[in-house]
């Protein structure tokens, strides 16, 4: 028995096994195999309607931590003429959570054979999955901008996804649009509007973060903090055990016109990129509050270029 057919069995076989995500987990350990083999198995499983149907959530996750192998079959497989519906979600998902950039004509095929938002060009009411506009984000093509514009102005469509595939895309027409919206936003979508705008890196959009502090009673303001130092390079001192209204209150009245200080520069660090260490007064999270890891780009933009 060669070693390629060594490890089809042994992956099937783990598979098969009572506790699957176990036995996936061990037959991955960096002193068994080399990930390409079991990447060309994987594909080779997937590939078959048997196995596929059988296997599929657990092969999209194991593609997951095969690295650039794996990178390399998702792209195979996402190309595969008459993909259904719900495989092309997985890998999809698959392929953001790695980070990957699709090829733009590949994605376009996708958003053709998906339900359009409003402003679309399918015309079947809906919007598209999550994971397509994710994946349109880290495509690294601005052609996408436009679509992705258009959910902004949907409720019920992934806005909070579509803003910062826009900053993900560096689209600076879309900032207005975006820090318009802040008002009209809450909860993670206020985060991802907020977000984007700093990933945009569009100063255009310092005066509507300061309006959004000063008309908004919103407690959670960190985000909006961070992408103000981001954005002007000015980092006004803070509180550095405020927490909740009394944290809120600070960073409105440092923010607050005339009441803007520069924080002194550590060595080695600059305004635009504060310190995050235990030390950093104006960029540190107040006790109780979301950290910003939580809702920021899951990957950067693409591999070509992480992520969400």
């Amino acid at each position: 028995m060669g070693d390629h057919d060594t490890v089809r069995v042994r992956l099937r076989a783990a598979l098969c096994a009572d506790d699957p995500w176990t036995a996936l987990y061990a037959l991955h350990s960096p002193n068994t195999d080399r990930p390409g083999p079991l990447a060309e198995a994987v594909e080779e499983l997937y590939r078959s309607e048997t196995d596929h149907t059988a296997f599929r959530p657990y092969l999209t996750w194991f593609l997951r931590s095969l690295g650039e192998p794996g990178d390399a079959v998702l792209l195979r497989l996402l190309a595969m003429p008459g993909l259904a519906g719900d495989d092309g979600k997985d890998l999809l998902r698959t392929a953001v959570l790695r980070g990957l950039r699709l090829p733009a004509e590949l994605l376009r095929t996708y958003v053709q054979d998906a339900p359009a938002s409003s402003g679309g060009n399918a015309g079947t009411g809906g919007s598209p999955a999550p994971e397509l506009v994710d994946a349109m984000g880290l495509s690294g093509d601005p052609s996408f901008a436009p679509l992705l514009g258009a959910l902004l102005e949907d409720s019920a469509a992934p806005r909070g996804r579509a803003a910062l595939a826009l900053g993900r895309l560096g689209a600076r027409a879309w900032t207005a649009p975006i820090a318009g919206r802040l008002s009209e936003v809450t909860g993670l979508d206020h985060t991802a509007f907020t977000v984007a705008l700093e990933l945009m890196g569009d100063p255009a959009a310092v005066p509507h973060l300061l309006r959004w502090l000063a008309e908004s009673a919103e407690e959670r303001v960190y985000d909006v903090h961070h992408a103000l130092v981001r954005l002007t390079g000015r980092d006004p001192l803070l509180p550095e055990r405020a927490s909740g209204a009394a944290y809120a209150a600070a960073v409105r009245a440092a923010w607050a016109d005339g009441r803007i200080e520069r924080a002194p520069q550590r060595c080695g660090t600059s305004l635009s990129s504060p310190a995050r260490g235990p030390g950093s007064l104006s960029t540190k999270a107040p006790a109780g509050s979301a950290s910003p890891s939580t809702h920021r780009r899951p990957a950067p933009p693409g591999r070509a270029g992480t992520g969400a």
